[in-house]
Formats: structure tokens, sequence, C-alpha cells
């Protein structure tokens, strides 16, 4: 999307009030989404997804294998639902302002960025928030929304249709409107609704003379000094902060890295530089080699390392040796083989 095209949409954004707000989707969701310019879309129609019996047959729900292990549970909008969750999405990152220390889901912010804050320090800390996005309820976004300037009863509109009811197992009477993850929305409103979390930690790092970033779930910290002893000042405050802000932490995975030692953050080592860590870089070129004795290597297989080469290349650069030479090596395994690819077989980044 052009600069003047988004500040053109940009101006189409109002939400005093629902017939606004509908209007101000049917103006920009062709250009964010399936939506057409002849078939605008009725304030009625949109009121249906604050339906919630509505809201649950548009959605739907699958699982993804997590690295640490078990499932992730992703709930994604599909048809009408999906493209005016398109088109709040823009809505929501014209009227957001990051905070300094959010580094997901923000336009040239990346995990990268967020790493690099963390260099070379003798202390690094890593905090994870317990079930991130589920946890953060419809009650949380309607409040969030106020504080970014839309009209109480307009927020409160949104934060139904931006949520998912979800079903308690045991008592299915008690439904629970929760963020869900996999919606187009859902990565903007997280920071929405996490602002208040970045301004308490932010203030508590200066006073503490620290670095703190968060990318979504990850938290880190880091300095030359320690103030991380476990019922050390910092760490009661930290914690209580967390509590407050409506947010769970996950005591298995709190992890205190010492200079010396291999320090992460975000999967990528901290201790001089930014970078990938020697066990994924062996684990890539050994998947570029096994193409080789491969007759028909799916496309699958080719993307999975065509994603992890562009993240080498993001970490990296563009110039680096080690990912000049993968390059190489993947297009030497490809050539010659029964394989569709949607554009040539050079690999061209």
């Amino acid at each position: 999307m052009t600069k003047d095209l988004q500040e053109q949409l940009g101006s189409c954004i109002v939400t005093d009030s629902i017939d606004e707000l509908c209007d101000s989707i049917n103006k920009i969701g062709p250009y964010v989404s399936n939506m057409a310019i002849g078939n605008p879309m009725s304030v009625n129609q949109l009121k249906l997804y604050s339906d919630v019996k509505f809201r649950r047959t548009s959605y739907r729900r699958f699982h993804i294998p997590k690295k640490s292990g078990g499932v992730r549970t992703i709930t994604a909008p599909k048809g009408k639902l999906k493209d005016i969750m398109s088109s709040l999405r823009f809505i929501f990152n014209e009227l957001y302002i990051p905070s300094p220390e959010a580094m997901a889901f923000i336009p040239n912010r990346s995990i990268t960025n967020n790493a690099s804050k963390h260099l070379g320090n003798n202390y690094v800390l890593n905090i994870d928030l317990k079930d991130f996005f589920t946890s953060i309820t419809a009650d949380m976004i309607e409040k969030s929304l106020v504080k970014f300037g839309i009209a109480p009863t307009v927020a409160r509109f949104l934060s139904e249709i931006c949520s998912y009811p979800m079903v308690n197992e045991l008592n299915p009477r008690i439904i629970r409107n929760i963020l869900p993850q996999g919606a187009p929305t859902s990565p903007v409103l997280s920071n929405m609704c996490a602002l208040k979390l970045d301004h308490c930690l932010s203030g508590l790092s200066r006073r503490f003379h620290l670095t703190y970033t968060r990318y979504a779930d990850d938290i880190t910290f880091s300095s030359n000094h320690n103030v991380y002893h476990a019922n050390g000042e910092f760490m009661k405050e930290l914690f209580q902060i967390i509590r407050s802000c409506r947010f769970t932490v996950n005591h298995q995975k709190i992890r205190l890295q010492k200079r010396g030692r291999k320090q992460e953050v975000t999967g990528l080592t901290v201790n001089e530089k930014t970078n990938v860590s020697r066990k994924w870089t062996k684990n890539l070129r050994a998947q570029i080699h096994q193409i080789k004795y491969l007759e028909e290597p799916s496309m699958y297989t080719i993307n999975v390392i065509r994603g992890k080469l562009n993240y080498l290349r993001m970490v990296k650069g563009a110039d680096d040796s080690t990912y000049k030479s993968y390059i190489k090596k993947l297009n030497r395994a490809v050539c010659g083989k029964h394989i569709e690819m949607d554009d040539e077989v050079m690999i061209v980044y």
C-alpha cells in the first residue's frame, strides 16, 4: 500500500457511531480485504457479528505444534467476518501509537530490533506471559479502544466483534469473550491492551537502570548489574505489575542468562552481536543437504527452507557469506528436480 493511499484511507476513519464505523469499513474494505466496492455492507449485517451464536459459527479452529511441545490453538475468522476484521485492523493500526518498548506486530520492528536492545549485557532476564492472547478479554479490549479515541458505545461493539466466545468446558452456560489467536485484529489489539503494561514496566526499568522490551508475550530485561534475585525488590514489583495489568507469568519460562554463557532473546543470541544459534544454522544446512537426495521434494519442504533463508537474511543481512552460500546450496540441490514452483527455480531474495 502506498503512503498516499494509506493517508487517503486513514482520512475515512470515523468511529463516533456504529453507522459511521460501518461507512468507514465499506470505504476501506475493498483495499485491504475481499470486500467489493459495489457491494457495501449494511449496519444490520455488521451488527450480526456482535451476536454470540452467529460469531461462533464464523470461525474455524485448528491446532499447530509448539516448538516447546504441545499444541497451540488457532482461532481464525472466515468469510465476511475475516473481511470486516481486515478493515478493522487497518483502523486500529492507524489509531494505535506504539510504545517504544513494544517490538512485535509493528512496521519496521522485528525480533532482530528486539534482540539488539540487549546486546553485550552481563545479565539478560527472559519472562514469558502465559496464554497471552486468550488472557485478553473483551472488557480489556473495550477499555483500550476508548483510550485511543473510539466512542464508548462503538468500543463496546468492536470488543464483541473482535473477541471469540469461548465456552467453559465444565459449564457450557459460562462464556468468556477472549482475543482469538488467529484473527487479523488480534496482534494490534494485543499491543493496545498491553500498553499499560509497557508503560509500567518501562518506568520500573528506568528506576532500576535496566533495558526493557516486549515482543508479544516475551518480556526481556537486561543490565550489567544484578537486580534479579528471586525475593528481591525488583522481582516482587515486576510480578505485581504484571498481575495488576491482568496478565500471568509462566514461571516455568523464567530464565536469567549471565555473561560467559549463551544469552538469547526471542531466539537470537545477544552475547556479542545478534545472531542465530549454531545449532539452528547446522539444522538448516542439513535440511538443504537432504533435498539433494529427494527425487521430488514437496513445495511445502522447499517453502519451509525458503522461509528460514528469509529469516537468516533478516538477521544477518543479504550480504552475509553464510546466507549467500546457503542460497547457492539450495539452488544446486533443486536443480533438475521434478518440482512445480510458482516462480523460477533460482531462489532470489
